[in-house]
């Protein structure tokens, strides 16, 4: 009998993914996932809607990527097994959506300054009817549209990473300390998404991962797209270090906004997990559903 995979990070089009959840169902199934999680970026309503199809045969971890603020980097916190009714948590990310709304303002005013880059009205008016979160790669497709280029990576290069580090300190959003108490507070796990992102040295990242830990971190994201081999050895040492779970995925988006990366194996096949390997859905187990 094949064994089949584990995927616990991926995006819908209730955050920045170009996929609805059954379609990323669909895709699992074709992808030989047994195991997964969708972690739309500071909501869940994908989350919900995902863990009713029940009768498919794949495993379902209900799941949410919250976005920290940070000095320097990207800091992305994962929630897994978390309460999908928890009020606290329903509350705070509608107030993110607000945020999101905001954010993507300040992006639009910088574009517009900095690059004489104009996003129409009917656009902006568009993403701020989207049913999920919008962020950059909701901006990066209008961009394409609109000739400024022609794929999501170079938006990113040309635009959009530059644009990032001129809001970075303006933008709305939670610290990490509320990101790991509101997953907490859900009764789910809490694991640090791609540690890679955070741009941190060795010595930097062990401090922030031991604190990280004080607050009630639970897991690390060791195989991720961005995580380099030699990475990923110094993020399974930190885990050892701190007594931390590893969890890990592709971060898939889809085809239209990462068309290299394929759910179960990443890029160029660089990420692969089997099911009963990952130390968090060896000892956590889904409050949502068994495997029929």
């Amino acid at each position: 009998m094949e064994v089949r995979k584990v995927d616990l990070h991926m995006h819908s089009v209730y955050s920045d993914g170009s996929k609805t959840p059954i379609e990323l169902l669909e895709i699992a199934k074709n992808s030989n996932i047994g195991t997964m999680a969708l972690t739309d970026h500071d909501n869940i309503d994908g989350s919900k809607e995902l863990i009713k199809y029940t009768d498919l045969g794949i495993y379902l971890y209900s799941g949410v990527e919250l976005t920290a603020k940070a000095d320097k980097g990207r800091m992305h916190i994962l929630g897994y097994n978390i309460d999908l009714d928890n009020d606290r948590l329903n509350k705070r990310l509608i107030e993110m959506k607000d945020a999101a709304i905001y954010n993507m303002m300040l992006y639009v005013e910088i574009l517009k300054k900095d690059y004489g880059v104009i996003i129409p009205v009917e656009e902006i008016e568009e993403l701020m009817r989207k049913n999920g979160n919008v962020g950059r790669p909701d901006i990066a497709l209008i961009l394409i549209k609109y000739g400024y280029c022609s794929e999501v990576e170079e938006a990113f290069q040309r635009y959009l990473v530059a644009a990032y580090e001129k809001v970075r300190k303006i933008k709305k959003g939670l610290t990490k300390e509320e990101c790991v108490d509101l997953i907490v507070g859900a009764g789910g796990v809490v694991s640090l998404a791609h540690p890679s992102s955070l741009k941190m040295s060795n010595d930097e990242l062990d401090r922030e991962i031991a604190y990280l830990k004080s607050l009630g971190m639970n897991a690390i994201e060791v195989q991720h797209i961005n995580n380099k081999p030699e990475q990923r050895e110094y993020y399974r040492y930190l885990a050892s270090k701190y007594k931390l779970m590893e969890s890990g995925g592709t971060d898939f988006h889809g085809y239209e906004i990462k068309p290299d990366v394929l759910m179960g194996t990443g890029r160029n096949g660089n990420v692969s997990i089997d099911e009963g390997t990952l130390t968090l859905t060896k000892n956590i187990k889904s409050r949502y559903m068994m495997r029929r």
